[in-house]
């Protein structure tokens, strides 16, 4: 974003003169904070943030603006586990050419000894600066001398040459927070949609203030929070980043008497068409140069343009490594990809679009925000962080991770569906968000056969077949593990059963389902009374415990990928027994058809057979389904805790 610099000094020149003081007191701790025991307002806490001071304001020096930031926390410690929070992790924004800093680093922790407030000051030393990742530095620095009961006090003030760019306004922690007072100061005429995030209710106070050296107004949103609650971690969240209590700022325009006015309100289009005006996009995907005889034979080899498609993806994943770092852009460009055979996301996803391209198939880059990076609320640059690559074959679509060792065409990290993403067509001069990226449904077969014994114990084989996200997982899971680590851990998972002749079958590949059979002896959930016996017809695949305890769910439930679970089991029972009793059949399901469980079990003679179909059938519920989705598990726990009852016979 480009302005004259002459719009740019007289708007932001001043801006600095303009005071917002803390109310708390930095360096000033009472022995009434460090005696506080428990935060009263949620005695579980493990600590908890008692003042947050925040000002953001533009800065003009030397004909240079910066954007500036101070920071005063002062956290109090109540017990062992809160000491994570004496630690504090400061990220800075890296660019191509210029970067965040940060500077006058003060902190303290304070301690009660002998009724007397104690104070030990964090030495320069123990501030360590690290490449946290290809766009981001970290400055992290522990403060010293903590025990139960300290307070730990620290300030600093961040430059930012990216004047542009704000970050958001953090309310909302994993503890509770006492107090916040957060401030940001910009010209009048520079026009900001503000976007409240989370489920607190809150609104700046919004005030102007002259600033007659310069005759200009300056606007000022300001921040009061008080009492905080801590945002509490749920199972099935994508990123509880999305969900924390914050603000964010968007530039829309610029209007200042005497100058024209500016614009920049952007669509998605108007972000994918910038991205793709790059060189890395624009003329980088056209250097096949260095492409070597392997890719002709791939693509000679192959008239079909999927089955070329799979050889093309295949030989990407096999001759590079992912170095971990995202990226939209290459780290290190093609060239240097195929030589070192390691690159960021953008070298080896993009990578693969041009070799897809090369082979004459319709291939393009999709730019993306990953779930790890938050959902970017809208139209922005700066939130996206990953590339991946994407082909049109027959009028079908196929999204490709190149980088992850189990991922697929049209099966990807979990990671990579987060919103969608930004098609960069630039050969059709297509340039536009898309919304139809979403991991396919995964199947999987759960078997088992069972010999109930008249001593209490049960034997069979066990057989299971996983597919799509499910058998990635699987994959994930027991990749690098030796045999009898996979054996011990699925006895720990199916609550200490002895397993024996343990098999896989394609778990070490990426393509199609994962088989797994094995033969087991437990006396797990197996009662003898008198001459009966009692057990639950599931044995070690019901389901105990429900993940779902909250009373009450702000945020979308997000499982990640929709799933279809049956069960079949062929139950034998011993010799000289009768069934006495046999739990009912019953079928229930979700509203919005999201899910359905069905229950069915017969018997004959000494045989048992049950069929049991779980089913999500959306990858994300929201939260006004949450009370329902709370009780459907609760439902199938209470069905899968049902026991049959087999009698000895007179």
């Amino acid at each position: 974003m480009n302005l004259p610099k002459s719009i740019i000094s007289a708007a932001v020149i001043l801006i600095s003169q303009m005071c917002f003081s803390q109310t708390v007191e930095f360096g000033r701790v009472s022995v009434a904070e460090l005696s506080e025991k428990e935060y009263l307002n949620d005695k579980d806490a493990d600590a908890a943030v008692l003042y947050r001071y925040q000002d953001t304001y533009y800065l003009t020096y030397n004909g240079t603006s910066r954007l500036e930031t101070k920071i005063q926390e002062r956290i109090k410690i109540y017990n062992n586990d809160g000491f994570d929070y004496a630690t504090e992790y400061i990220n800075l924004y890296r660019g191509r050419s210029e970067k965040e800093t940060v500077s006058k680093i003060r902190a303290f922790t304070y301690n009660l000894v002998d009724g007397k407030v104690e104070k030990s000051e964090l030495d320069k030393d123990q501030i360590f600066e690290s490449e946290l990742s290809y766009n981001y530095d970290q400055v992290k620095f522990t403060m010293p001398n903590v025990r139960e009961g300290s307070i730990v006090e620290f300030e600093y003030k961040i430059s930012s040459p990216f004047i542009w760019s704000l970050d958001d306004f953090r309310f909302q922690r994993d503890i509770p927070v006492k107090k916040i007072e957060a401030q940001i100061r910009t010209p009048k005429g520079f026009n900001y949609k503000r976007t409240n995030k989370g489920y607190l209710y809150f609104h700046p106070k919004v005030s102007t203030k002259r600033d007659a050296r310069v005759g200009m107004d300056m606007v000022i949103y300001s921040y009061h929070l008080s009492n905080v609650p801590a945002l509490k971690d749920e199972p099935y969240v994508d990123n509880m980043s999305n969900y924390r209590a914050g603000v964010m700022f968007e530039l829309l325009s610029i209007e200042i008497p005497g100058y024209a006015n500016r614009n920049y309100s952007k669509s998605w289009g108007d972000v994918a068409k910038n991205i793709g005006s790059s060189s890395d996009y624009k003329s980088g995907l056209d250097k096949t140069k260095s492409f070597d005889d392997n890719i002709d034979a791939i693509i000679a080899k192959e008239s079909d343009p999927l089955k070329r498609a799979k050889g093309l993806f295949k030989h990407v994943k096999e001759t590079t490594e992912w170095n971990g770092v995202d990226g939209i852009y290459f780290q290190n460009g093609i060239k240097r990809t195929l030589k070192e055979k390691k690159g960021n996301a953008a070298d080896i996803n993009l990578l693969l679009v041009a070799m897809l391209r090369y082979a004459g198939i319709d291939a393009n880059p999709i730019v993306l925000s990953t779930k790890d990076n938050a959902v970017p609320y809208f139209p922005t640059l700066e939130r996206l962080n990953y590339v991946i690559a994407h082909a049109k074959i027959d009028d079908q679509s196929y999204y490709m991770d190149a980088t992850d060792e189990f991922s697929d065409l049209n099966l990807m990290p979990i990671k990579d569906y987060n919103w969608g993403g930004l098609m960069i067509d630039n050969p059709n001069k297509v340039w536009s968000r898309v919304y139809s990226i979403a991991p396919s449904k995964s199947i999987n077969r759960y078997s088992i056969k069972a010999n109930l014994k008249e001593d209490g114990t049960v034997s069979g084989e066990y057989m299971s077949r996983l597919t799509n996200h499910k058998a990635y997982q699987f994959r994930k899971n027991v990749k690098d593990k030796d045999h009898s680590t996979r054996v011990s851990e699925r006895e720990d998972s199916f609550y200490g059963i002895e397993i024996e002749d343990y098999e896989l079958k394609n778990e070490d590949v990426y393509e199609g389902p994962v088989s797994e059979k094995f033969t087991y002896d437990t006396d797990e959930g197996i009662e003898l009374i008198g001459d009966k016996i009692y057990f639950h017809p599931l044995l070690f695949l019901r389901m105990e415990e429900n993940p779902f305890k909250q009373d009450k769910r702000e945020f979308p439930v997000d499982f990640g990928y929709a799933y279809t679970n049956t069960y079949g089991i062929d139950i034998t029972i011993p010799e000289g027994f009768t069934v006495e009793s046999l739990p009912k059949p019953i079928s229930m399901a979700l509203p919005e058809e999201l899910g359905k469980f069905k229950y069915v079990i017969r018997t004959s003679g000494s045989k048992i057979q049950l069929s049991v179909t779980f089913d999500i059938n959306k990858a994300i519920i929201g939260a006004a389904n949450y009370d329902a989705l709370k009780e459907y598990f609760n439902q199938v726990i209470i069905k899968e805790a049902e026991q049959i009852v087999v009698a000895k016979n007179d």
